[in-house]
């Protein structure tokens, strides 16, 4: 079951969001702005972040960058009331899997967010599969104690 926060100063438009993706079977987790949905990213982590653009402490399209930053695994879809191509582009820019319409684009946020926890799963694994080949082709994984072998792994440092 992938995780959704969803951020939204609207109270009406954010929990209409959560009992539409719950019945889908998404967890979700709910913030009313950008301070809120940081403390929930590091509470929760989840896979998809459904962030509105204008939010009272904050532009979702600029948030998306620290998202990123910070949580570089999870997926950003920024939903707006009000949208224009150049906040879009810049999205998208910043690194937000994509950029849709409040109203317009009703149709297109479930498969949207399969699209993007699927995206979230492949990020997750392949950061899982770095890590362990981080290990496993390792300096401390070399066995033996020998002189030469000391020398020659401290030339390879």
């Amino acid at each position: 079951m992938s995780k959704i926060l969803i951020v939204d100063d609207e109270d009406q438009i954010r929990k209409l969001l959560a009992r539409m993706l719950e019945l889908e079977g998404y967890e979700i987790y709910q913030a009313a702005d950008c301070k809120t949905a940081l403390s929930e990213m590091k509470r929760a982590v989840p896979d998809v972040v459904l962030c509105d653009v204008f939010l009272p402490d904050g532009n979702g399209v600029d948030f998306v960058v620290r998202l990123k930053k910070e949580f570089p695994m999870s997926e950003v879809i920024l939903l707006t009331a009000h949208g224009n191509i150049s906040d879009g582009v810049q999205a998208i820019k910043n690194g937000a899997f994509d950029y849709i319409t409040k109203g317009d684009d009703n149709n297109r946020i479930i498969p949207l967010l399969s699209q993007a926890s699927e995206k979230a799963a492949k990020n997750k694994s392949v950061n899982k599969e770095d890590r362990m080949d981080e290990r496993q082709y390792s300096f401390d994984s070399i066995i033996g104690s020998s002189r030469l072998l000391s020398d020659a792994v401290s030339l390879a440092k």
